[in-house]
């Protein structure tokens, strides 16, 4: 009888969700995520490959990081990624050129966080206020910075595990299919409850959190598998052309952004539910929308 009962309430959270999801305009919000992810992501790459390649090599960092991208986004979006990589690497010839496009690559990486930041904010009914400074802003970027580098050792750490799981005997196919799609979920949820908590400006609780998180990877990862099957077998390379991986990139990120930001709502209404709402940080204001006659 319980477990109906806690059906039926985590139905209407999820309605709820979906209607507070409705009314923020969620394929603008999701579109606009899309296509600054778009001009981030080769940034995003570029700055992981330079930190960490560091400590494992560059070569090897980056094959590591194209090798996890191509079983998500396709060999020629990847390809794509790799050419853009090698025309920025022409252009760091000298130390003072490089310093300028490292910053100028950290400026646009970060700046998809301030979207996704934006967007979480609208969501949670949260607002900024007025006057703050420059340190702010660059206490905010530094944020999204850690945040990337927490997103890159992430993915590798999923490639590790995957590759090691990947030493199982065949017979136990079923069983390496079931850990890598459970490690999936695992990174997913570890991501987006770090972004959730630290990229938004306002404050939630740890166990509102980690559900929202964690419900939110169970999208991302159920989407990724969906998409992979329906995209082998569509026809859109026919009718793109030249520009499928470009679409298919758009495409990908835009379902990602878009179940992203359903999960920040059930994060909302879940907290409600615990009666740990969302608090606005001291830099920001809860806000409310009514109608005037």
């Amino acid at each position: 009888m319980a477990f109906f009962r806690d059906a039926v309430t985590l139905l209407g959270l999820l309605r709820a969700a979906f209607r507070e999801f409705k009314k923020n305009e969620p394929l603008r919000m999701a579109a606009a995520t899309a296509f600054f992810t778009t001009f981030a992501l080769p940034a995003i790459l570029i700055i992981l490959i330079q930190i960490f390649g560091l400590i494992m090599g560059r070569r090897a960092i980056g094959q590591q990081l194209f090798t996890g991208l191509t079983d998500i986004l396709g060999p020629n979006a990847v390809e794509e990624m790799r050419a853009t990589l090698r025309n920025v690497r022409l252009l760091t010839q000298s130390w003072y050129i490089a310093a300028a496009v490292f910053l100028f690559l950290l400026f646009v990486a970060t700046t998809l966080f301030k979207v996704i930041r934006d967007s979480l904010n609208q969501l949670w009914s949260i607002r900024v206020r007025e006057g703050v400074g420059l340190k702010f802003q660059l206490r905010q970027r530094g944020r999204s910075f850690v945040a990337i580098l927490i997103a890159g050792i992430l993915f590798l750490a999923v490639l590790l595990a995957e590759g090691l799981i990947s030493l199982l005997p065949e017979k136990v196919v079923f069983l390496v299919r079931l850990l890598k799609q459970l490690i999936s979920i695992a990174a997913a949820t570890a991501w987006f409850t770090i972004v959730f908590k630290y990229i938004a400006d306002g404050y939630t609780s740890w166990k509102p959190t980690i559900a929202g998180a964690f419900f939110t990877g169970l999208l991302f990862t159920l989407g990724k598998m969906i998409l992979g099957v329906l995209l082998s077998y569509s026809t859109i390379k026919n009718i793109y052309a030249t520009s499928t991986s470009f679409v298919l990139l758009l495409l990908f990120v835009f379902y990602c952004s878009f179940m992203f930001y359903y999960g920040a709502c059930f994060l909302k209404v879940w907290a409600v539910h615990k009666q740990k709402p969302i608090i606005p940080h001291r830099h920001a204001m809860k806000y409310k929308l009514s109608l005037v006659e």
